[in-house]
């Protein structure tokens, strides 16, 4: 592996604040403690010996996030990717990601809003508001967090009602250019003074939408509300009972990729040339994409002499629809139109204790049940009759270039395209989760801290229902390839996935190049499947308060994301052990790091190393028009996070961030996708870059708070963040996927705040994406289905105006 590169941004950075503070006389400022919940009970982040971030409610508000997207801007070696954008993120924390774009499928980044875990990816967005703080643990969290946390744990954290004082709240109106506006509110009051508290929450935020569509309404656009009501209810001095409802909706029209034909000419297999430029173009289908969620959350807390028990019960009732033009063009080549409803339940129950001696515990039970139903209310193939002509040339082009497998594929899809018509799936699958765990603490003295955490957990998934089937163009049953597929067993033998039969299949098989695949038409489930699977996760950590200001830790853990059952796009009903379900993933992590201050804690400095070992990496790989979901054999990951806060004069505020990552995978082996018919023809990736793992990735922040007037406080933000160059396939540049890759860039964002001495009339301006910089977020290679690759974009420059009173 690559040895990892001086930080040398850093140390500039640390260079200038060292000589500020030399230069000013030391004043009465200090940074502010920074408590977290990151091991369920509340301690300062600078004695926790976790590699965490934490962003409070001031931070994200000059920072102007609202939505997870913008989380990872802040945070050293965490990425974010959306495959349909913002309403379904999908994160990344030190090279561990998923590229899995079905809604059924959970991520190894646990997100979690207010203890509650939130399994499926498109729920993750619509909590974001009125927020106290936001926690982001990097590495497995396989003890207190369990399952499904390989790569870290993202913690968001809404305000709660005071039980004392007076009636509160906010108000703030925003505009934006793309004809945005904005406006969130919150208001808190004691109904019985010290005994119950209230808080009601809202926000909606609307625009017209950032993608320039030249064929109707424009796309991408921003269009959402929620609420939340918290009651904070303390009886007496040692029940305390905390429920928070939540009502969220998103119903924007969707995203539109860009797509890059890879055909001669750079047409897409429609005949169509992409210009490829960004934030326009023109779509011949103008969908949307809605989530919706309602949760309900309770926290019940009881004191005893040395103990706390506390119970969080949570669940959610979440839905999701998302139509999309995948070819994001005019012609009618490819669409889809997911559909997905999830139920879930967790309920976690432990024991904490407040010893005053060295020993401290917390002890615990957990049980999750989610059910998941996803629908393809339509997949539509190849309605452009363009198409087969298309095909054909290609074909023909492949013969004489002497590539016969590939001109057998396309001369059978030439003779399938006029009938490929929809696709219409079903997939329901439930999972259950049980759990036991113990994290303890021991000062084995005054400076020296021992963790030790062990997390025993038992799932089982089942696949309830499966059905994959075959309508003509206007949605009239033609035949069932799941469960009627009456060709499935030979071809499954041969390691074949296709709704069709090629020439050289033909050869093999003796039935009709280009025939369909079909059993009768049924809405009957293929066969129902369940696997069960346990695991022992856990972490072991020594920490050494070096003297009163440095802390130094060493630590290993163990993560694991529980197995999942495939919903891709497939035509015959595979095994568990030959594609249907792809086993667990573990990370083997090891990690040294300092928490430090210096300057009367004017500066805080964190940094830390880490190597893992990671097995069995679940991702979707396409081939053709087929989605497989496999495990990769390995890889090792290997990395280095600075993390600094500084106030070198009083109002002024540095924040900066590195991350370095080298990540390759040890052992991996994907088909060969000019040859998708042949299972047998595989491509050795080893030593090939994971996706979403930048070498460099670098944040800061600035922020400079002064009174120009007696009567006005200003507030100056500006930040920014560096992406390395990072590619969104194993492939890297191997079998055509040299362009499925972002190269390096930069986002700055500005923001500046007047307001008045009491602070209750804030004015804002603001802007993100100042330089108007270009760049994809997600990019899959569709070349051997349909021609094209597809890229998703990040957000262009956006700018706007928000006023705030207070009361």
């Amino acid at each position: 592996m690559k040895r990892i590169s001086n930080p040398h941004r850093l140390a500039l950075a640390i260079g200038l604040i060292s000589a500020s503070l030399n230069a000013h006389s030391l004043e009465d400022f200090a940074l502010e403690e920074v408590v977290v919940t990151a091991q369920k009970r509340s301690e300062s982040m600078q004695e926790v010996p976790v590699a965490v971030s934490a962003i409070g409610s001031e931070d994200i508000e000059a920072l102007g996030w609202d939505n997870p997207t913008d989380v990872a801007s802040q945070v050293p070696n965490m990425q974010v990717s959306a495959p349909l954008g913002d309403a379904q993120p999908i994160f990344a924390i030190r090279g561990i990601s998923m590229a899995d774009y079905n809604p059924s499928q959970a991520s190894p980044i646990g997100v979690y809003a207010d203890e509650a875990y939130l399994g499926s990816t498109y729920t993750h967005g619509l909590s974001m508001f009125d927020i106290e703080r936001i926690e982001v643990l990097r590495g497995p969290q396989g003890t207190l967090y369990g399952k499904n946390t390989t790569g870290g744990a993202i913690n968001i954290i809404t305000r709660n009602p005071e039980l004392d004082g007076y009636t509160t709240g906010y108000t703030t109106l925003g505009v934006e250019d793309y004809d945005g506006r904005s406006a969130s509110m919150a208001v808190e009051s004691p109904l019985i003074d010290g005994v119950l508290g209230a808080r009601l929450a809202l926000k909606t935020k609307k625009d017209e939408g950032k993608w320039d569509n030249h064929n109707g309404s424009d796309m991408a656009q921003t269009d959402y509300r929620a609420g939340r009501l918290t009651l904070n209810w303390q009886p007496t001095d040692e029940l305390n009972a905390l429920l928070k409802i939540t009502s969220a909706k998103s119903t924007p029209r969707s995203s539109v990729p860009r797509a890059e034909g890879t055909l001669p000419g750079g047409m897409t297999l429609a005949g169509v040339v992409t210009d490829g430029e960004h934030y326009e173009g023109a779509t011949d289908y103008v969908g949307k994409t809605e989530t919706e969620m309602t949760s309900v959350n309770l926290k019940v807390s009881y004191d005893f002499e040395n103990f706390t028990l506390v119970s969080v019960s949570s669940f959610y009732d979440a839905d999701y629809l998302a139509e999309t033009d995948t070819d994001g063009t005019t012609a009618n080549l490819l669409s889809i139109d997911w559909q997905s409803d999830s139920e879930a339940f967790g309920q976690d129950l432990r024991l904490v204790s407040s010893f005053d001696g060295p020993f401290n515990f917390i002890a615990g039970l957990y049980y999750g049940h989610e059910d998941i139903n996803t629908d393809i209310v339509h997949h539509t193939f190849f309605a452009d009759p363009v198409v087969p002509v298309m095909l054909n040339n290609l074909s023909n082009a492949m013969n004489a270039m002497g590539n016969v497998p590939m001109a057998d594929h396309f001369a059978a899809l030439a003779v399938a395209a006029p009938n490929m018509g929809q696709v219409q799936r079903g997939f329901d699958v439930v999972k259950e989760s049980y759990a036991v765990y113990t994290h303890m603490t021991y000062d084995i003295n005054d400076n020296l801290g021992l963790t030790v955490g062990l997390r025993y957990t038992e799932d089982e998934n089942r696949r309830n229902y499966i059905n994959y089937s075959h309508l003509d163009h206007s949605g009239n049953p033609i035949g069932s390839w799941l469960p009627n597929n009456l060709l499935s067993t030979p071809f499954i033998a041969m390691g074949i996935d296709a709704p069709f039969v090629t020439s050289g299949l033909s050869a093999q098989t003796g039935l009709p190049a280009g025939m369909f695949l079909d059993g009768p038409y049924t809405t009957a489930s293929g066969e129902k499947r369940s696997v069960k699977e346990d695991a022992f996760t856990g972490k072991i950590a020594l920490d050494y308060q070096l003297n009163a200001d440095v802390m130094l830790y060493a630590s290993y853990s163990k993560g694991f994301r529980s197995g999942s059952f495939n919903n891709g796009l497939v035509y015959a009903d595979q095994t568990n052990e030959n594609g249907a379900y792809a086993a667990p993933e573990y990370v083997d992590a090891y990690e040294v790091g300092v928490k430090s201050e210096f300057f009367d804690s004017r500066v805080r400095l964190n940094a830390n190393y880490f190597f893992y070992e990671y097995e069995d990496q679940q991702f979707v790989n396409q081939v053709g028009i087929s989605a497989q979901l496999v495990n990769a054999g390995g890889a090792d990951i290997q990395g280095l996070e600075v993390e600094l806060l500084a106030m070198p004069m009083e109002g002024l505020t540095v924040q900066a961030g590195l991350g370095l990552i080298d990540a390759e995978y040890t052992e991996l082996n994907l088909p060969r996708l000019s040859t998708p018919l042949d299972p047998a023809d595989t491509i050795d990736l080893k030593g090939n870059q994971p996706v979403s793992s930048p070498e460099l990735n670098f944040n800061f922040a600035l922020d400079y708070e002064f009174q120009p007037s007696d009567a006005i406080i200003a507030r100056a933000h500006f930040d920014g963040t560096y992406t390395d160059e990072q590619w969104f396939s194993a492939y890297n540049e191997l079998d055509g996927h040299s362009n499925i890759r972002q190269d390096s860039y930069w986002i700055y964002n500005a923001r500046v705040t007047l307001s008045d001495l009491a602070e209750k009339y804030a004015l804002s301006l603001w802007v993100q994406n100042l330089t108007e910089e270009e760049y994809d977020v997600y990019a899959i290679n569709l070349q051997g289905g349909f021609g094209y690759n597809y890229f998703l974009e990040g957000a262009p420059r956006t700018y706007g105006v928000d006023f705030t009173v207070r009361f």
